[in-house]
């Protein structure tokens, strides 16, 4: 009786043994596509954040050159606290970018350590390889999006502290000459802000290219394919609208006509004017 009821539930336990380790296992899974999400929405919140960088220091930089340009005529006290709310949103906006950089360096740190390590678990060689090479190709994507989002950093904060130090002069010396002194160094803010945008752009491409070939299948909807171009129907063959030339007749010789038949008698001559006299 003993044995029998060992028989009966030892199939029972080897079966919750293995339903717990395919827990695990799915569980371990779960884990890593999670990983690999966070990270995902990491670059995603980089690219957000970038183009909004770009929005703030346009817009504190416009603030700057409407109130020293030649056509400013309005409220000096006025136009000065709304160039000093511009800058400061600016500077928010870069530390947001800034925050963003350490929590993408764990996420993808924790990414590749276990993607490394789980190359150790394949059975299959060419997949290993596979899966290995995969993940180098990743890890470039990433590491260009953390290269572009640095330098986009350094840029940005360089910007704004140079937009800080021209609305702390003008907070002094807000005047008709005092203007004119700073508009050369107003104007040669340009180049930086030429460069800001070149460094903001790479960093949002780098971080869209990571995301549409790095995104979990379903996230991202595929590119719209071009529809094709409709081909010009070809032109029906082109009928000769020219009447045929009617072939070519032989003209009929007219029948001679049938002379008149001669006179019986010919008639008398008639006499001259010299016949007469002689008469």
């Amino acid at each position: 009786m003993q044995l029998r009821t060992f028989v009966c539930f030892a199939p029972v336990v080897v079966a919750l043994s293995s339903c717990s380790s395919l827990q695990g296992f799915g569980q371990k899974k779960e884990q890593g596509l999670g990983q690999v999400d966070e990270l995902l929405a990491r670059v995603e919140q980089v690219q957000v954040e970038s183009l909004l960088c770009k929005d703030s220091a346009h817009a504190a930089y416009g603030v700057l050159q409407s109130i020293v340009g030649p056509d400013f005529d309005g409220d000096a006290i006025g136009a000065h606290a709304t160039l000093e709310k511009s800058i400061e949103a600016s500077e928010e906006q870069s530390k947001k970018l800034a925050d963003s950089i350490v929590p993408l360096e764990n996420s993808a740190n924790a990414v590749f350590e276990r993607w490394t390590a789980d190359l150790e678990q394949f059975g299959n060689t060419k997949l290993r390889q596979q899966s290995q090479a995969r993940m180098e190709e990743t890890r470039a994507r990433c590491d260009a999006v953390l290269r572009a989002v640095r330098a986009a950093d350094v840029a940005y904060e360089a910007f704004n502290a140079d937009l800080k130090d021209h609305a702390l002069f003008l907070e002094h010396d807000f005047n008709a000459s005092s203007v004119a002194s700073i508009a050369g160094a107003v104007d040669g803010l340009q180049f930086q802000a030429t460069e800001l945008d070149r460094r903001l752009d790479a960093c949002a491409a780098a971080a869209k290219s990571y995301v549409a070939a790095s995104a979990l299948r379903g996230e991202v909807a595929p590119e719209a394919q071009p529809e094709p171009v409709a081909q010009a129907p070809k032109p029906a063959a082109k009928s000769n609208t020219l009447r045929k030339k009617p072939a070519t007749v032989a003209k009929a010789e007219p029948a001679p006509q049938p002379e008149a038949p001669a006179p019986e008698h010919e008639p008398a001559p008639q006499p001259t004017p010299d016949d007469q006299q002689q008469h």
